[in-house]
């Protein structure tokens, strides 16, 4: 077995995350603009029950104005003007997704490329009456967008949440971390996301921000994929690891991935295939 050389790795990982440039939102919006054609596929019809569970407790209704942040290709953008009859505006940095939501759902909503918190800080006070943010949280930070939001809703306005948590992928990330620990070397962006533990904490920071909380949930899907590579083919495609084919250098990339995938194979692999576990948190708050 590789010696794997754990001090090394943690200073390398301090380093880069101490040392400006930071690039994790431009790395997040390259991944998302690679994967935009086929993300529908590979994540919007895998979790659209969750999405739509998010809706049904949200319970938008008739002539509700809705903003819908890190909308993606535009499914719950698109669900909110179907049910509440008006124009939805959907907010993303990514204009490979853009460009997928507009082509589905451009004749009812309206899409406009930027980053969610800055756009926020750009609306007026009680502007929307529903703000949603579907699975991008961990990509901004969390903190301020709701408090961000929280401002911009009207009195009895709702936010609903959902998003990875924390510890989705944590098995199969895990094993990503034992390549990289093998060559530390070859690190050279680490990734600064910001996913939640929990619906619990979700639920802290809408309350802290002025939000009655109505509903808090969290849940977990599994598929089953039958190779190491195959695994790291579907975590691209749902975008849920964004940003994290570039942590390698250009050198040793493919060794990267070709280690990554023999160790999911050797460590995880089952009867049925290798399962990877997307672990999601999600709630809906409401402005007193």
């Amino acid at each position: 077995m590789p010696r794997r050389r754990w001090v090394a790795l943690g200073a390398r990982v301090a380093r880069l995350l101490l040392r400006p440039p930071r690039r994790t939102a431009e790395l997040v919006r390259q991944s998302y603009d690679r994967v935009a054609c086929g993300y529908d596929q590979a994540w919007t019809d895998h979790m659209r029950g969750f999405s739509d569970e998010l809706l049904a407790r949200l319970a938008p209704w008739h002539g509700a104005e809705c903003l819908d942040l890190t909308c993606g290709t535009g499914h719950v953008t698109n669900e909110l003007a179907r049910q509440t009859d008006t124009r939805v505006q959907g907010v993303d940095a990514s204009a490979g997704m853009l460009a997928q939501a507009r082509a589905q759902f451009g004749t009812r909503c309206t899409f406009i490329q930027a980053d969610a918190t800055d756009y926020l800080h750009t609306c007026p006070r009680h502007s929307f009456d529903i703000i949603t943010c579907a699975w991008g949280l961990g990509y901004t930070h969390p903190w301020r967008i709701i408090r961000a939001a929280a401002r911009v809703l009207r009195p009895g306005g709702k936010l609903g949440i959902i998003d990875n948590s924390l510890f989705s992928l944590a098995g199969v990330l895990w094993t990503s971390v034992l390549a990289f620990a093998e060559q530390p070397h070859a690190l050279v962006h680490a990734m600064q996301v910001r996913f939640l533990p929990g619906s619990w904490c979700l639920a802290l920071l809408m309350r802290n921000a002025g939000l009655a909380v109505l509903s808090a949930w969290d849940g977990a899907k599994t598929y089953r994929v039958p190779t190491g590579d195959a695994a790291i083919a579907r975590l691209t495609a749902t975008g849920a690891a964004a940003g994290f084919e570039f942590a390698a250098d250009e050198h040793h990339r493919a060794a990267i991935f070709a280690r990554f995938a023999h160790l999911l194979e050797e460590r995880c692999h089952g009867d049925a295939g290798i399962p990877v576990t997307h672990r999601y948190l999600a709630a809906v708050g409401q402005k007193r």
